[in-house]
């Protein structure tokens, strides 16, 4: 669903910025957003063709999703305020949620993770009994599906918000994968990570009140809060941070050693390797390792010929292949 929280309070799709979840947002962003849109700012648009496609096809990954768990998507429910879909606010907290969609069980369900149809039970048991009512959120991404899915940005902790907001047990996340397939994440309500929510909601309302930010976690908000030059170029240091400039110094030295231990083992295991693809190697212990050193493969390419004089501007090339400039190791046990 489109947003319809209020810019000026936290809501599930900002929560991760602020958390520091997001890769795409900072907390600082979210603050600035926030005072912008009281001084009556317009949101600036969000120019994104994934995010357009999945607004556009949010009803179909909800639909085919609550086929997959063998509910009827029919049932499915949207938080209104007088007649109109709305953001439901917390009863307790400045915290906003704009739902996928809702549904009510009138009697509990058990279901199972299944791995081969893409059905993951997000507790350590693989199985849960829901109850009630549950908070869907449909995501759609271009991103190639990884083994540790869903980033906590792309669901998860807004799903938490929603359920506070609408004092609900579970969730769950439908992600459809660049319209290839669907995966279901379904989660239980989390007392620890509702708590942070919370806290981080009054944090956010103390910054709005004082006009002031949270201290830098990361390099890029400390280059966000520093980005303005003082007019003094230099500056003396407390004398204790000496030792701070020592573990610099020795990390960086370190990196450099290990990279050149690393490029001595590349070369050594490359010679052994020869004209192979893998080389296996025991370890005392009985760990085995599998080492990689593959080929690259460039197709062939025709020549790039000027669309006006018909020159040739780059000759064509034939295809080619090389030996990788690195190696890969397995190890199993």
């Amino acid at each position: 669903m489109a947003k319809l929280s209020p810019d000026t309070h936290l809501s599930g799709s900002v929560l991760p910025a602020y958390m520091g979840f997001s890769p795409y947002q900072t907390a600082f962003d979210v603050l600035d957003r926030a005072r912008a849109a009281i001084q009556g700012q317009p949101r600036e648009e969000l120019d994104s063709l994934p995010a357009d496609i999945g607004t556009a096809v949010e009803s179909t990954i909800l639909k085919r999703g609550l086929r997959k768990l063998g509910l009827d998507w029919q049932q499915m429910q949207h938080y209104t305020e007088d007649g109109q879909e709305a953001a439901k606010k917390h009863p307790d907290l400045e915290l906003y949620y704009s739902d996928d969609g809702i549904i009510e069980l009138s009697e509990p369900m058990k279901v199972y993770a299944d791995e081969s149809q893409g059905i993951h039970v997000m507790n350590q048991d693989g199985e849960i009994e829901l109850r009630g009512k549950i908070v869907l959120e449909a995501k759609f991404t271009t991103a190639m599906k990884k083994k540790d899915d869903p980033p906590l940005f792309r669901g998860p902790i807004q799903l938490q918000a929603g359920m506070m907001c609408h004092d609900a047990d579970y969730g769950v996340l439908f992600t459809c994968y660049g319209g290839r397939e669907i995966e279901i994440n379904i989660f239980a309500k989390h007392q620890e990570t509702q708590g942070l929510i919370a806290n981080c909601v009054q944090d956010f309302e103390m910054h709005m009140a004082e006009g002031t930010y949270p201290e830098p976690v990361s390099i890029e908000e400390m280059g966000w809060k520093y980005s303005q030059p003082d007019p003094e170029p230099e500056i003396e240091l407390d004398q204790e941070l000496a030792t701070t400039v020592e573990i610099y110094q020795g990390a960086v030295a370190a990196i450099k050693a290990a990279e050149g231990h690393k490029q001595e083992a590349t070369e050594n295991l490359m010679a052994a390797i020869g004209s192979h693809k893998y080389g296996k190697v025991y370890a005392a212990d009985g760990s085995q390792y599998r080492i990689t050193w593959g080929w690259r493969t460039s197709k062939a390419k025709p020549p790039v010929v000027c669309p006006h004089c018909q020159g040739e501007l780059e000759p064509a090339k034939e295809e080619s292949t090389a030996r990788q400039k690195s190696i890969s190791i397995k190890e199993s046990t």
